[in-house]
C-alpha cells in the first residue's frame, strides 16, 4: 500500500470532531448500559480460517472466573484498536480505507459503556492511540499520515496539530508510533516503515521525536543507529515504552517480527535520566540470547511488554522455530520474564504459546494478566512476579484482542 497521503491543508489534524448527546439521564443508575456490567474491559476476536479477518466485540466482565457473555456486546471493527484514560475508553476504526470512519469516546462505569463524543478520521491517518497530557489535551499519533493531531480529550475536538514530515525517511510519513511523558517533554517513536509495513532496509534504526508538550513543538529527533534495532514499539501497545524507578526511558524494537530470518535484531535501547540522547552501551540487542527453560531457542522479536520494577519486565516474544505458514495464525509468541540488568530471559511455565491477536499483558493489583489463544486452553492468565504462580483466570474460546483492567 502507497504511503503517501495527500491532503488540503485544512484536513492536515486527521480527525473532524462530531458530537454525540450525552444521554445520561435516560439511563438509570443500575440500568446495563451496551457492553455490559464489570471492571474487566476486553475486545474479543472471533477469526475466520485465514485469521486476517472475523468479528470483534467489547464486553466488560465483572470479575476473574465471569463467564463472557455477548448479550450486550458492542461489535467494533475487526481486531480494532482501543485507548484508554480514567474510565474514558477511545475506540478506533480498522479499515482505513472506508471514507467515514469514526473515533468514538465511552464514558465507561459498573454499569457498562456510555457513548459521548465521536470524530470523523480521515482515511489512511491511522491513529492507533490517545495520549493523554492533562484533563484538556490530548495527542492522538496519525501513523499513516505522519503528524500529531492535539485534540480535547472529553469533546474530541482538535486544537493543533504537529507536523513531523521533514523527519520521515523515503516517504511522508515518519509513522509516530507511541509516545511517553517526561518532564514536560514527549518522547515519541517513529517507525519509520516502508509500502510493506516492515522497516527500510537502508534505515535500520531506532528514532524518537522529543516534544515540548507546553509548546507542541518538535525539540529534536534522536536515533540509535549504532546496534541496528528497528522499529521502536509498536503503535497501539503503551507497554513497550516505559520508564524505570530512575526514569530511564526504555524502548522495546521489534524488528521485522521474526519473518525475516536474515535480519532477527530486536531488543531495547536506552534515553537515560535526564538526558535527550540514547546511551548505546545501555542498548541490548536480545536476538542472540538463549531464553531459559527452552532448548535453544532465542527471541526473534518483542511483541508486547509491561515493567514489572527492579530492572525486569514480562513480554511476549516471537520464536522463528514457531512462525508456520500463516503469520496470522501461528502461535509462535511466548511469555517471558526479561531482566534487563543481568540480561537473561526465561519462559513462564504455565501460558500457553498464542497468536499475533492474544498478546495484550496488563497489570493489576501486583500481578500481570496475559491474554492468551492456545491450542488447549486460552483466555487470560495471571502471573505473579513474587513467586511465579501462573493461574488461568478468565477461559474464553476465542482471541482476546485487547484488556484492560480498571
Amino acid at each position: 500500500m502507497k504511503k503517501t497521503l495527500y491532503y488540503s491543508a485544512a484536513a492536515m489534524c486527521g480527525i473532524t470532531l462530531m458530537l454525540t448527546a450525552c444521554d445520561k439521564e435516560k439511563n438509570e443508575e443500575n440500568e446495563e448500559l451496551p457492553g455490559g456490567k464489570g471492571h474487566i474491559l476486553l475486545e474479543t476476536t472471533i477469526k475466520n480460517d485465514d485469521g486476517a479477518s472475523g468479528s470483534s466485540y467489547l464486553v466488560q466482565i465483572e470479575d476473574f472466573g465471569s463467564k463472557i457473555s455477548y448479550d450486550n456486546a458492542i461489535q467494533v471493527g475487526f481486531a480494532a484498536t482501543f485507548s484508554v484514560n480514567g474510565n474514558d475508553v477511545y475506540m478506533f476504526p480498522t479499515d482505513m480505507g472506508k471514507s467515514s470512519m469514526m473515533l468514538t469516546r465511552f464514558e465507561r462505569s459498573e454499569n457498562g459503556l456510555n457513548k459521548v463524543a465521536t470524530a470523523q478520521i480521515i482515511p489512511g491517518s491511522s491513529p492507533y492511540a490517545v495520549l493523554s497530557v492533562n484533563e484538556n489535551k490530548a495527542y492522538i499519533p496519525l501513523y499513516g499520515q505522519g503528524s500529531v493531531s492535539i485534540i480535547n480529550p472529553k469533546s474530541l475536538a482538535v486544537i493543533g496539530s504537529i507536523d513531523l514530515s521533514k523527519y520521515s525517511f523515503s516517504d511522508q510519513s515518519a509513522d509516530p508510533a507511541m509516545g511517553l511523558i517526561r518532564d514536560n517533554y514527549m518522547y515519541l517513536t517513529l517507525d519509520q516503515i516502508g509500502p510493506t509495513w516492515m522497516p527500510f532496509e537502508d534505515y535500520r534504526q531506532a528514532d524518537v521525536a522529543i516534544i515540548d508538550i507546553t509548546a507542541d513543538t518538535v525539540v529534536k529527533v534522536i536515533s540509535e543507529t549504532q546496534s541496528g534495532l528497528c522499529f521502536p514499539t509498536r503503535p497501539f501497545l503503551p507497554g513497550m515504552m516505559f520508564m524505570n524507578e530512575n526514569k530511564d526511558i526504555y524502548v522495546a524494537c521489534c524488528g521485522y517480527f521474526g519473518y525475516d530470518p536474515t535480519y532477527l535484531k530486536n531488543g531495547f535501547v536506552c534515553i537515560p535520566a535526564g538526558q535527550q540522547e540514547f546511551d548505546p552501551s545501555r542498548t541490548w540487542d536480545i536476538s542472540n540470547t538463549v531464553i531459559e527453560g527452552t532448548d535453544g531457542w532465542k527471541p526473534a522479536t518483542v511483541y508486547n511488554c509491561s515493567y514489572i520494577g527492579n530492572g525486569k519486565l514480562v513480554a511476549y516474544v516471537g520464536i522463528l522455530e514457531l512462525n508456520g505458514d500463516n503469520p496470522y495464525t501461528a502461535r509462535n509468541t511466548m511469555a517471558a520474564v526479561i531482566d534487563l540488568n543481568n540480561k537473561t530471559i526465561s519462559k513462564i511455565n504455565g501460558i500457553p504459546y498464542t497468536d499475533g491477536h492474544s498478546v495484550s499483558i496488563e497489570e493489576y493489583q501486583g500481578k500481570f494478566y496475559f491474554t492468551a489463544y492456545g491450542v488447549d486452553k486460552s483466555g487470560v492468565f495471571s502471573y505473579d512476579p513474587a513467586n511465579g504462580a501462573v493461574e488461568h483466570v478468565i477461559d474464553c474460546n476465542s482471541d482476546i484482542s485487547y484488556m484492560h483492567i480498571f
